[in-house]
């Protein structure tokens, strides 16, 4: 299941034009990353809450996945939150083990090591923990025998700490602790107390990628970030279906997604362009997305 029924608001105002999970990156949908991620390691079926632009985010995920594996919706008309919203998706859910991921964050690690050791731990669910040396995150505490002991700084002091990366490996009788037919909160509504009552709910702490695209800055940087590392060197994409004008100078640190066009002569640099756009002869895009309707410094 990938969570995708946020507002996305620190993102705004791009999400006033695409809902979050589907916003550009690098040709895909960013909620396809996680997807990409997930299929690598096994996942043959996936799930995804919709409430922002539901009709936009179905569109663009099937328009991108394009019937390679099956891809269920289910709508929020009130949003759910991340524990109402996985107990909605019980039928789905219910057959064995599951994975949860967040749709705005991209995300590499041993994701098959992680299942084994939920598997031999005997875990209700495993949450998957990365090193938070800037303290940017809620920290997640650690005993010993890798059972979280609790979440912030008021939990019980652990022999390590670490913050959620939103991925969650889960076996289906936790769906029954959930609260029904209302919002909640998969941390402080079944977690929490479950751990209140000795529950065994572990964590997995590792390391590697991690993108949160959370803002517009972080939208960029991470947009970045993966087109650095899936093409050494080039620091530019364009789309097979964008259009690049004689004399335009495009990158460092570009990206052209479908559909748009630089004019002769542009400079695009250090910015994304958006599917639809047009960037007049001879202007300067730089420092920023540019959307249809503005320019978002980034």
């Amino acid at each position: 299941m990938v969570l995708a029924a946020g507002l996305g608001t620190r993102l705004r105002p791009l999400t006033e034009e695409i809902p979050k999970p589907v916003v550009p990156v690098l040709g895909r949908p960013l909620c396809g990353w996680a997807m990409e991620f997930l299929r690598g390691h096994g996942a043959t079926r996936f799930l995804l809450n919709l409430h922002h632009g539901p009709e936009a985010v179905r569109e663009r995920v099937l328009s991108w996945s394009a019937e390679r594996f099956p891809v269920e919706f289910a709508t929020e008309p009130q949003i759910l939150g991340t524990g109402g919203g996985i107990g909605n998706a019980r039928e789905f859910l219910r057959g064995g083990t599951f994975l949860v991921a967040n749709s705005d964050v991209v995300a590499r690690f041993p994701l098959g090591e992680a299942v084994a050791r939920h598997r031999a731990s005997g875990a209700l669910a495993t949450l998957v923990l990365f090193p938070d040396p800037a303290r940017r995150y809620t920290p997640v505490r650690v005993r010993e025998d890798g059972r979280i002991s609790g979440f912030g700084g008021a939990a019980p002091a652990g022999a390590f700490e670490g913050f959620f990366t939103g991925y969650q490996i889960v076996e289906p009788e936790l769906l029954d602790l959930i609260p029904r037919g209302r919002p909640s909160c998969i941390i402080r509504e079944t977690y929490e107390p479950l751990i209140a009552r000795g529950g065994p709910v572990f964590a997995y702490a590792t390391s590697g990628l991690f993108l949160d695209f959370g803002t517009p800055a972080d939208y960029l940087r991470g947009t970045l970030a993966l087109l650095a590392e899936d093409s050494p060197g080039a620091s530019v994409f364009v789309h097979p279906r964008a259009s690049v004008g004689e004399g335009a100078a495009v990158g460092p640190d570009a990206v052209i997604e479908e559909g748009a066009v630089v004019g002769n002569g542009a400079t695009v640099r250090r910015a994304i362009v958006w599917p639809g756009v047009s960037v007049p002869p001879g202007d300067r895009v730089e420092g920023g997305v540019l959307t249809p309707t503005r320019f978002v410094p980034a």
